[in-house]
């Protein structure tokens, strides 16, 4: 508001306020045009009707393992998409969450084992990405891979923690202030609830000034470390934030199974779980926190949907995902934007 010499507010005219108005909006950031609260709240009202068509014992392992691999995929979005970092170490926050939580809730509870999970690996991924900060980004990756397969080999020679090749038994089962969640559709709601609960975080962050400055240092980062940004910091905080998210993933694996299994961590299957979260977060888009949800359900419940085609299962597989990324770049999210773009091409043919 302008003011006149004497210190008195001087007269706004409507067409000023609406000028201010625009300007406004022209410079509101563009996720705030996202009507992000009222998809989540209707995936919150899908989540909660799943058990309503899910009955088996089979879907419902379907349904949980959608739940964990789409919190591991949140995780490496966080890492990957906003922070800008590739990173092949996500079995290896998922495996030191698990046993943790393991470790923790035998003489302490799940929820003390839940808390530790997620601090203990967000504080082992944050001194990781501390330690190669001055890596560039294939170099980066490369150690994470390394990072990775060390953890495996000392989760595999620490039998007094991991209980070796027996695994880790006696895991008691999920509860929340003394309910125990001691059926499949109890640990659903548990794994669905946590997993909308890391989403309403994520979309929190995405609308915060740390959020930006956080891009700022991922697309232009000499440019924001000339500007004073703290870039190696956000860098680290953001990481540290998606291992928690996967901890968080390890912890509810022990909660429901009642056991970690370190052939669940081998080499072979680190690399898997690993290429695969690659993929859901590919898949579903990175440039919307739906992404990596969206894309851990489809390849979580595609392989079941195509059982019948077992001998071409792994080459419909491959085909259906590099179809999606060479029509749709931006991932499946993309979707209803290319449909707009298309609808609006075709009005404006017509129109000629």
């Amino acid at each position: 508001m302008s003011v006149t010499e004497s210190g008195q507010p001087a007269a706004t005219s409507p067409l000023a306020g609406a000028s201010e108005k625009l300007a406004a909006r022209l410079i509101r950031p563009a996720i705030y045009s996202r009507h992000q609260w009222r998809t989540w709240i209707a995936v919150t009202v899908v989540a909660a009707l799943v058990p309503l068509v899910v009955t088996s014992g089979y879907g419902y392992n379907i349904a949980i393992n959608s739940g964990l691999f789409a919190i591991l995929s949140l995780g490496f979005y966080f890492q990957f998409a906003l922070a800008g970092q590739f990173s092949f170490a996500t079995p290896a926050y998922y495996a030191i969450g698990a046993y943790t939580s393991a470790w923790v809730s035998i003489n302490h509870g799940f929820l003390l084992g839940f808390i530790a999970a997620v601090i203990v690996t967000a504080a082992v991924g944050g001194l990781t990405k501390l330690l190669l900060a001055r890596s560039p980004l294939i170099h980066f990756a490369i150690a994470t891979l390394a990072f990775g397969s060390l953890v495996v080999i000392v989760l595999e020679n620490w039998t007094s923690f991991t209980g070796g090749d027996q695994g880790k038994y006696g895991i008691p089962t999920a509860s929340l202030f003394g309910y125990p969640l001691d059926t499949q559709t109890k640990q659903y709601y548990l794994i669905a609830g946590v997993t909308l609960i890391c989403t309403a975080l994520l979309l929190l962050f995405e609308r915060s000034p740390a959020q930006r400055d956080l891009v700022f240092v991922r697309d232009m980062g000499l440019v924001a470390r000339t500007s004073g940004l703290r870039a190696n910091y956000l860098q680290v905080v953001a990481f540290a934030a998606g291992a928690a998210y996967m901890g968080a993933a390890g912890s509810l694996l022990g909660a429901t199974t009642g056991f970690v299994d370190l052939n669940s961590f081998s080499s072979a299957a680190s690399v898997s779980v690993g290429l695969l979260v690659l993929l859901m977060v590919l898949l579903g888009g990175i440039g919307m926190v739906w992404g990596p949800i969206i894309g851990a359900v489809v390849l979580t419940v595609l392989p079941q949907v195509l059982s019948s085609w077992q001998s071409y299962e792994q080459l419909v597989y491959a085909l259906a995902i590099l179809a999606v990324i060479l029509v749709l770049p931006g991932g499946l999210t993309s979707l209803p934007a290319e449909f707009r773009a298309r609808r609006d091409k075709l009005r404006q043919r017509g129109a000629r």
